[in-house]
């Protein structure tokens, strides 16, 4: 089996373009544990040059980012006004496309955790997906699952969409993979680090 640790760190980078929970509008469901067995997908999404590099736009400000990156820094290379949330987290948007990154920081002032911000529908990120995803396949995520099975089941690998340090007194750390579709619905799968087995996993209606 292929380290995991080396497919993490790697799937922001290489997605399929050269190489939350999540922020909008829409309305997470949990996904449960479903053992049934579902038939895969055969409809691939169909994906031209244009819509790649728009993908790859729409996540700049995500893969920019790294975990303990000192605040300053990371409004400087941004370059955008960050707004604080009710929570305290703090959402940077690229003003071009929507898109952006939502900033949990730590109590140094650093990068603790982030998370992908979507734009409306985001129709871009589908081209980073060989196929389309459904509810029914992140229902199939149960806790403990290994990797592997979570590409069988989804079809490809996934987008990383958010990663966060472990919290005190834990030395496992989450990261979330996401499946987008064309309407704006998406699948996310979150995984521990570095034994990446499935921790829990949600499905998001597109926008109505």
């Amino acid at each position: 089996m292929r380290s995991l640790k080396y497919e993490m760190v790697l799937l922001g980078a290489t997605l399929i373009l050269g190489g939350l929970l999540l922020g909008g509008c829409s309305t997470a469901t949990t996904a449960t544990n479903n053992p049934t067995k579902i038939p895969e997908p055969t409809v691939t999404t169909t994906v031209n040059p244009a819509n790649a590099a728009a993908a790859q736009a729409a996540m700049k400000f995500y893969l920019a980012v790294a975990l303990d990156l000192p605040r300053a820094q990371l409004e400087a290379m941004l370059a955008v006004p960050g707004e604080v949330q009710a929570d305290g987290q703090v959402a940077y948007r690229d003003p071009i496309n929507g898109y952006g990154v939502l900033i949990r920081f730590g109590e140094d002032d650093a990068v603790f955790a982030k998370q992908l911000l979507p734009a409306g529908r985001s129709p871009e990120l589908a081209a980073l997906n060989p196929f389309p995803v459904t509810d029914k396949q992140a229902y199939r995520m149960a806790v403990g699952m290994p990797f592997y099975e979570v590409q069988d089941v989804m079809g490809s690998d996934g987008i990383e969409v958010s990663l966060s340090k472990p919290e005190a007194g834990s030395t496992k750390q989450v990261t979330g993979l996401g499946w987008f579709n064309p309407d704006g619905s998406y699948a996310v799968v979150y995984l521990n680090l570095p034994q990446g087995l499935v921790v829990g996993s949600e499905f998001v209606a597109g926008p109505v």
